[in-house]
Parts: structure tokens; C-alpha cells; sequence
């Protein structure tokens, strides 16, 4: 049953922030004049469909992962390539509601579109849920608890202290004190925590547990042993909701940027990057607690790293395709075809080794499997 929650809360969260992505192209499309032939949801053959008054086709797949938007003129679900064939059989009127016929600065205008929707989607939901349901406190630095034997026991804290910085800089939130310690490579940190009023200074050093990895290499985790309240959401007025809902996307999205610097840096590994098996197991975890503000947070999570990784100058994704627009308009005349092609199959590579490592990840990182992994290496 618990497979179910996750099968379900996954799927709908995906199909929500895609069809978010792609309602995006669609609109831009729309408004610079082209032709939509096919708005799909999900991938895969059809289940059931209709046409609207504009002869576009809506339709169901039978994969209810990912969608795509395919406009007049292009070849492929992913308009990465035009059909050349089908566009000599249009008449001049037709051609100019083709992708094709547009202006670079048109097909900017809709390859930024979707991405542009991920983050409004996102500002949007978190300054109407600000002004309904509330919003998550973050967890204030205030420790809840301290385990037994930790080194945050052996250190000397206690439940009831409040952390006021680590390592000198101000902390804010709880989440801060852990992205800190996880992304250092420090052996001690030094805490200045309030005490009943009273400012006191703890030096800890975190005990890291190492696993060797199925291919190679050793997996180490920080443990401080510290834990805060559950978060609990608290209304805010319509002006305060506007300025969270701005900082928290321009906070995530300065995140996600630190994290794959990081990790093209050489200072992370894809081993602390998620898959869409993490993906589900979060998403069926809120599920199965009922409380569906929390759930709609994270959908806004997954909306926002949609759009900053589709900004990415890979001709596969939106940022490339803006980018090779860039470049066409700068240099006034188009890449080679041939070239395109051959860039956009090694990029689309890449990205199939990226999924597959991240989700070979996650399935190492569930119990059952991650016993028998450890077993076998040992």
C-alpha cells in the first residue's frame, strides 16, 4: 500500500509542474502566432484525446510522466528538429504560423516561456498559501533534541538551545546549521548558542560514517546528532506573503546553483543528488501524512529546480535552444544542422547517464538494498 501513496503523489506532483512547464511554451506560442498541433500529457501512445476550435490536439498518454508541447514545423516531441518535408507541403499563409518562420527572438520568447512558468508558478502558489494556509517556519535554530552519545551530547548541548551562528555567521533557520555542515569540509565547528539568555560557546566535532559505494569509493555522512520542532505553518499578511514568496525562490535557486557548483567544483558527488526514486519516496511520505499544504510546498521545490535546470545552455533544453538563438542572431546565420544533431545526441546522453546514476542512487540508498550492498562489499 505504501507503494501506492508513492506511485500516486508522485505522478501527480511530476504531471502538475510539467504541465506548468509546457502550458508555458504553449502560451508563448500562442502569442507570437504559431500553430500548436499536439499538447500532451504524459508520454507514450494516446489514452483519449480531443481538439479544440484552434486544431490543437489535447491528449492523454498512456506514461503519466512528463508532456510536451509540439508546434507547427517540428519533427519531434522535443522541437529539436524541424520536419523539412511536411513544411513544403504547407502553403505560404501555413508557413508563417510554423516555429520555423518565427523571428529569434520569438523562438527566445518561447523557449524561455516554460521555465519562466515553473518559477511564476512557484512565486504564485507560495503568496497565495502565505495568505491562506501560511507558511512554514523553517524550523527556527532551536534544538528539540540532542542524542544520546552524539557528539552534540558529548559537546554540550542541550535541548532548549538556540544556535546564533555557526563557524561566525549568523544562522536563521535550522536547515542552515545542517547545509553548513554538510557542505564543509571542516573536522570542527564552533557554535555560539543562547542559553537562557546566557551566550555560550560549543566547539563540535561531527562523527562521519563511511559506506562503500557498489561502484567504488566511500560514501561519508555528518552526524551531529541534533534535531529542531516540526516546522508549523503561520499566516502572514498580503505584503509579507509577496516578499517570502520572491525570497524563497531566489533562495532555492541560489541553493540549487551552490550545490551544482559544488558539484562540477569536484566538492560533491552525484552520490548526494536524487533521482526520480527519491522524488516519489518524498512525495509519497507527505502524502501519507494528510497535511496537503506540505505536499503543494514541495511541488513548488520540484517547479522551481524544473525551470533553473532547463535554463541550462544544452541544446536539449530550453537554455540551449535560447542560446543557439543568441548565436544565430549575433553571427546572422544558421548553425549546421549536422552539428546540431550530433550535439544534441551527445547532451541527451548525458543526460540519460545523469538519471540513471541518480536513480541507480536512490535504489542503493533504500534499506533493504543498501543492507544487502553493504553486505556484499564487506
Amino acid at each position: 500500500m505504501d507503494y501506492l501513496y508513492y506511485l500516486i503523489a508522485f505522478f501527480a506532483v511530476i504531471n502538475v509542474i510539467v504541465f506548468v512547464h509546457e502550458l508555458g511554451h504553449y502560451l508563448a506560442a500562442k502569442r507570437v502566432g504559431v500553430q500548436i498541433t499536439t499538447f500532451s500529457i504524459g508520454m507514450g501512445p494516446e489514452i483519449f484525446g480531443f481538439n479544440d476550435k484552434n486544431g490543437t490536439r489535447w491528449r492523454f498518454s498512456l506514461l503519466p510522466i512528463g508532456g510536451y508541447v509540439m508546434m507547427l514545423g517540428d519533427a519531434d516531441a522535443s522541437s529539436t528538429t524541424v520536419d523539412t518535408e511536411a513544411l513544403k507541403e504547407l502553403s505560404e499563409e501555413e508557413k508563417q504560423k510554423s516555429i520555423i518562420c518565427k523571428s529569434n527572438w520569438e523562438k527566445i520568447l518561447i523557449s524561455f516561456g516554460g521555465p519562466f512558468f515553473n518559477y511564476l508558478y512557484a512565486f504564485v502558489v507560495l503568496f497565495i498559501m502565505g495568505i491562506s494556509f501560511g507558511v512554514p517556519n523553517q524550523c527556527a535554530p532551536i534544538i528539540s533534541e540532542v542524542l544520546k552519545d552524539a557528539p552534540a551530547a558529548t559537546a554540550g548541548f542541550v535541548a532548549g538551545d538556540k544556535i546564533i551562528s555557526l563557524d561566525g555567521k549568523k544562522v536563521e533557520k535550522f536547515r542552515d546549521v545542517l547545509g553548513t555542515i554538510a557542505n564543509s569540509d571542516k573536522s570542527e565547528f564552533t557554535f555560539e548558542i543562547d542559553r537562557n539568555g546566557q551566550l555560550t560557546t560549543i566547539v563540535v566535532a561531527p562523527k562521519i560514517t563511511e559506506k562503500k559505494k557498489l561502484i567504488g569509493g566511500v560514501r561519508k555522512t555528518k552526524i551531529i546528532g541534533i534535531k529542531c520542532e516540526k516546522p508549523v505553518f503561520e499566516r502572514i499578511s498580503v505584503f509579507q506573503s509577496l516578499k517570502n514568496a520572491t525570497k524563497e525562490c531566489i533562495s532555492l535557486t541560489q541553493e540549487m546553483f551552490f550545490m551544482l557548483s559544488r558539484l562540477f567544483s569536484g566538492k560533491k558527488s552525484l552520490d548526494d543528488f536524487g533521482g526520480v526514486v527519491h522524488m516519489a519516496s518524498v512525495a509519497g511520505d507527505m502524502a501519507k501524512t494528510g497535511n496537503f499544504a506540505v505536499l503543494i510546498f514541495f511541488t513548488v521545490t520540484l517547479s522551481l529546480n524544473l525551470g533553473f535546470i532547463n535554463l541550462f545552455p544544452m541544446p536539449v533544453l530550453d537554455g540551449g535552444r535560447i542560446f543557439i538563438c543568441f548565436i544565430e542572431q549575433i553571427t546572422k546565420r544558421k548553425l549546421n544542422e549536422k552539428f546540431l544533431e550530433y550535439i544534441m545526441i551527445v547532451c541527451a546522453l548525458l543526460l540519460i547517464l545523469l538519471m540513471s546514476a541518480t536513480t541507480i542512487n536512490d535504489i542503493l540508498r533504500i534499506e533493504a538494498v543498501d543492507k544487502f550492498v553493504s553486505k556484499v562489499l564487506e
